[in-house]
């Protein structure tokens, strides 16, 4: 089973349509590389992200 993984700040997530377009734009791209039988077997998995638990650069990102 294929399994897509986004990790992004929470707030990328709030909006429903805009979480659903992507996963379904990204089940899409898997379809289009695998063929029509990946859409069944294709897991897409929005995770959110607090900016308290996010850092780059060794700094925590507020």
């Amino acid at each position: 089973m294929p399994l897509i993984e986004v990790k992004a700040f929470e707030q990328r997530f709030e909006d429903a349509e805009k979480a659903a377009a992507l996963i379904e734009r990204l089940t899409e791209a898997m379809v289009e590389v695998y063929g029509e039988a990946a859409r069944e077997e294709t897991w897409v998995i929005l995770d959110g992200v607090s900016r308290k638990n996010w850092g780059f650069g060794g700094k925590v990102r507020t």
